[in-house]
């Protein structure tokens, strides 16, 4: 009888075996949970991401849809263990909080000098002759996406940093705007509707990002960033005043630091991590709905590109695989 169990188990772990050696590499840690922001550069970067662990690292991955308001808290706990698409100064102080004060949470630069501000269809600038803030005083209720008859600006979706970074800069400018505050994915319907009428439109944007392929855009001049000249203070936003504009980002992909047990090759993996930015603005332009280039599968478009770069992607893995 004890024979004959003997063999009946050591047959279940034969086939248990064969199944996963013939399947790929074997994996016995936990999965690797990444954080999938709702714009469009962070969906790209995270299903990159996701590829590569899971193809060439044989680690499995689970997207988890968080918000950016909770992704360094999920990061500190471990609930969340790699956050791509971190802008800096935008989210400074949970950098500052999280990476410099607690140390529960580290970062990897992805890339820099990327540029963010307000713009508007160089037609509408050319025309109402718009090329500095002070222009655009003048000129505000062109803007008018509501029908009150006051101009709007889109400065970006709920609990975003850049939406009461645009209110306090329509403050201090004294500019007669209402913030439109939508998610990035409605006003991006405004803003194909808008181009495609050839009607005014106003709205914070940065790159990398599809728009600035597809339309003709004018960025509107603000005085150059001033450390001195932008107080931003996130839970005291009567306090804060920026009368400057926003200075090029640097954007990190953040990882929790029980990454670093949990799974050291996911860890090396983003250290070693970089993506060249006008290789995101590609992948962005391939999975959006464009015009003239409708929308693609994410996991489609990321498999692809990370085929098609081979040099890049075994810089990721060096000496980890």
């Amino acid at each position: 009888m004890f024979r004959e169990k003997l063999r009946m188990v050591t047959a279940i772990i034969v086939v248990f075996l064969t199944v996963f050696f013939v399947s790929g590499t074997v994996y016995a840690g936990e999965k690797i949970t990444i954080a999938e922001f709702n714009w469009s550069g962070a969906v790209v970067v995270t299903h990159v991401m996701k590829d590569v662990m899971e193809d060439r690292l044989g680690i499995p991955v689970v997207i988890k849809r968080l918000s950016l308001i909770s992704a360094f808290s999920a990061m500190d706990k471990g609930i969340v263990d790699v956050s791509p698409e971190i802008w800096s100064p935008n989210r400074d102080a949970d950098l500052t909080e999280y990476v410099d004060k607690k140390k529960t949470v580290e970062k990897t630069l992805l890339y820099e000098n990327a540029p963010q501000g307000w713009f508007i269809p160089t037609k509408v600038a050319k025309e109402h002759g718009i090329s500095t803030v002070e222009d655009l005083k003048k000129h505000t209720e062109i803007f008018d996406l509501t029908g009150d008859g006051i101009g709007d600006i889109w400065g970006g979706g709920f609990g975003w940093i850049t939406t009461d970074v645009a209110r306090i800069q329509i403050r201090e400018f004294g500019l007669n705007l209402d913030p439109y505050v939508v998610e990035q994915w409605i006003f991006l319907i405004s803003l194909k509707e808008a181009m495609k009428r050839e009607m005014p439109i106003l709205f914070y944007y940065w790159a990398p990002e599809w728009p600035f392929d597809v339309y003709d855009l004018t960025e509107v001049k603000f005085p150059p960033y001033d450390p001195a000249k932008w107080q931003f203070f996130a839970k005291d936003l009567a306090r804060s005043k920026i009368t400057c504009g926003w200075q090029p980002a640097k954007v990190y992909v953040c990882y929790s630091k029980k990454l670093k047990e949990k799974s050291p090759k996911v860890y090396q993996f983003c250290k070693q991590w970089y993506f060249p930015i006008e290789e995101v603005s590609f992948l962005i332009t391939e999975f959006e709905d464009v015009p003239g280039n409708p929308k693609k599968d994410i996991e489609k478009v990321a498999k692809a590109w990370v085929e098609n770069h081979p040099e890049i992607v075994n810089d990721w893995i060096k000496g980890i695989e």
